[in-house]
């Protein structure tokens, strides 16, 4: 795991702590007869009143943001030894994962119902429906739908700031090395230099032999754990008619 890798776990961890802490919950009406509706993000504490939690909304929540995350995750994942930078520009990346989010929420935007179409009855939250379908006549749930497009915003600004924050970082120790080997005479500057490339070798040695199918074969070597005579040594028992 790289450090961008962390970072967006991290950043998934707080949206999901959130959701947790202020999870959906639906409205029961006095009328009898009248199914529940969504009422609003409330501290989870109010599910100890009479407030049941949308559970439905809840899932669609995390699952949308586990989703992002285990995109984002394969994205940033770096394929060479030590190489902790990801091979493309990272503010590309983030606008990329802005605009695909983006479209997928006006795609699939929060509908009211239809009995919002009646003067008389307030705007609520019915589910989220294809913009192009058979319900595009209804309107949409306005307050939900710029809460995701916020909510959205404010992770892609996160994590660019956050991204911005580790390169400066890197560059500023990248510079801090330049500026050390520049001062040190050429003999221990070439002797620095290959003990790093020892230890980058030793790193590489011993990452393959942990890979699956790559580590050195046991069949060549004694076991440490056997003392007694080494029962390969023998004739072929192939040989034998």
């Amino acid at each position: 795991m790289n450090k961008y890798q962390r970072l967006v776990i991290i950043v998934a961890l707080i949206d999901v702590l959130i959701m947790l802490l202020f999870p959906p919950f639906n409205g029961r009406s006095l009328a009898r007869g009248v199914p529940e509706s969504f009422d609003g993000y409330f501290p989870v504490l109010a599910a100890l009143g009479d407030k049941p939690i949308n559970s439905a909304l809840l899932s669609i929540q995390l699952m949308f943001v586990g989703a992002n995350a285990l995109a984002a995750w394969l994205v940033l994942q770096t394929k060479g030894h030590h190489t902790d930078i990801p091979s493309f520009r990272y503010a590309e990346g983030i606008g990329i994962f802005l605009v695909i989010n983006l479209a997928l929420i006006f795609l699939f935007p929060p509908f009211e119902p239809y009995q919002s179409l009646q003067k008389s009855a307030g705007s609520s939250f019915d589910s989220f429906y294809f913009v192009f379908g058979d319900r595009s006549k209804r309107p949409f749930y306005l307050p939900m739908l710029q809460l995701e497009v916020m909510w959205v915003v404010i992770n892609a600004l996160a994590l660019w700031l956050l991204f911005n924050a580790v390169k400066r970082n890197d560059d500023a120790a990248r510079e801090k090395i330049l500026t050390l080997a520049a001062s040190l005479p050429d003999e221990q500057l070439e002797k620095i230099t290959a003990e790093i490339q020892h230890r980058i070798e030793e790193h590489h040695h011993a990452h393959d032999a942990q890979a699956l199918g790559r580590g050195a074969d046991r069949r060549h070597g004694s076991d440490p754990a056997y003392h007694g005579p080494d029962r390969r040594s023998g004739h072929d028992r192939r040989d034998r008619h």
